[in-house]
């Protein structure tokens, strides 16, 4: 048997094999054998029919069907043997079978034949302080979520909830569309993400009354048309920041108001925290994928695009303007290219966590049960059953290690904003 790999893209190869036609003969004659125990013939009893008869029956597509079998046993073995992460394939793209030779031709998809360095990658991470002011904030909302509800006539601050009825409505007319119900909504005042326009409509809105309202749609689709009907009006009157309500809310924890503002404060900065950790990732990311372009396969590429486009099939994905506006043209090359990003950061990882090794040792597994409450034993039987879970757990030991080996310069989060906004 002989073998060559040939290189067609940067991470698509073909395998070529070619060996005597003997050497097949043992595997066709197997897969002969498994139709006779196997098919019923008429005038024979199972098992008996005669090798010849069977031949000139379903030969053709019983040799077929082994030499394929036999091929692709083929194929795997001598890609174990050169130690190829598999993306996709082997696949069979050509079988030609002569008297005397039989020659497969697969193609496959791989890692591309990259090494990284990391040695004079510099990144800026960016560094954010929580204000008092943001405590205070973060402290009203908390008053406001655990405070007493009255019912009022009148929304006189954005301390209120109200309840509405969305009434699909005529432009041209002004009137309720017949036959489609309204939707009931009730929204807080206070949630800084209620959209600005509707927050300041309700300001001073009283129970009972109705207004109209455009709700922008997503796509090329005009605005919808809506008369809202305000349903219910609810003060919400602030609970009393007294050690009583700090302990109650803190199982007793927590003592003095004091101690309660240290505790948001801390709570905020570990979100601020891992949200600029996020940022400094996300620029490795970029930066490792700039210097190191590759083309992903094909086959990898088209599942993404499929992928991301029952996601927004689904209503988790949302179009930019920008391309939504361009109609179904501008909507599948927006997810084209976001499928192909997917695709190489994808392989990426699988490129890094191949160079470096990475997988989790005996007492790191230890120290997550801990964490989880769970035994090191049930841990890794559950690891065993759900690859993704252990895949997840490599990407994120993967990317801390990086983070470690790169040099990371601080920089106030208002410049790093503002210097990511021009380049």
């Amino acid at each position: 048997m002989e073998h060559t790999i040939t290189k067609l893209a940067d991470c698509e190869y073909e395998l070529r094999i070619e060996l005597p036609h003997e050497e097949a003969t043992p595997a066709i004659e197997e897969a002969y054998e498994h139709a006779r125990q196997t098919l019923t013939i008429e005038g024979f009893r199972k098992g008996k029919a005669p090798i010849e008869l069977i031949r000139q029956r379903y030969g053709a597509k019983i040799e077929a069907d082994a030499l394929e079998k036999f091929g692709e046993r083929l194929a795997q073995q001598i890609l174990r043997e050169h130690q190829l992460t598999l993306l996709s394939g082997p696949d069979l793209v050509d079988l030609q079978r002569s008297a005397e030779r039989i020659g497969f031709t697969y193609r496959y998809a791989t890692l591309p034949e990259l090494t990284v360095d990391l040695s004079d990658i510099r990144l800026q991470k960016p560094v954010y302080e929580v204000s008092p002011e943001e405590v205070d904030a973060e402290l009203e909302n908390l008053l406001l979520r655990y405070g007493t509800v009255e019912e009022v006539e009148e929304v006189s601050d954005f301390s209120h909830e109200v309840t509405l009825r969305f009434q699909p409505m005529d432009p041209a007319t002004g009137m309720p569309l017949l036959g489609q119900e309204g939707e009931e909504l009730t929204v807080a005042l206070y949630d800084e993400e209620l959209l600005p326009q509707l927050r300041e409509q309700l300001l001073h809105a009283r129970r009972g009354e109705s207004f109209p309202f455009q709700l922008a749609a997503e796509g090329e689709g005009s605005p919808q048309q809506y008369l809202v009907h305000v349903q219910a009006i609810r003060r919400i009157r602030p609970a009393e920041p007294t050690p009583e309500f700090v302990e109650q809310l803190s199982g007793g924890q927590l003592h003095t108001v004091e101690e309660l503002r240290e505790y948001l404060r801390q709570e905020l900065q570990r979100q601020w925290d891992q949200h600029t950790r996020s940022l400094v990732r996300s620029q490795l990311q970029g930066e490792l994928l700039r210097r190191y372009p590759f083309e992903p396969p094909r086959a990898l590429v088209q599942s993404m695009f499929q992928s991301l486009v029952q996601s927004l099939q689904r209503g988790e994905l949302r179009i930019p303007e920008e391309y939504a506006r361009q109609g179904h043209e501008g909507i599948a090359r927006f997810l084209s290219g976001l499928a192909h990003l997917q695709a190489r950061q994808f392989v990426l990882e699988l490129l890094l966590l191949r160079q470096y090794d990475v997988r989790l040792s005996e007492a790191e597994i230890t120290t997550l049960a801990q964490t989880l409450g769970t035994s090191p034993e049930t841990l890794k039987a559950q690891l065993r059953e759900d690859p993704e879970l252990y895949y997840d757990l490599q990407r994120r030991k993967l990317w801390n290690m990086l983070l470690e080996q790169v040099h990371v310069e601080p920089i106030a989060y208002a410049d790093y904003v503002q210097h990511r906004s021009n380049p």
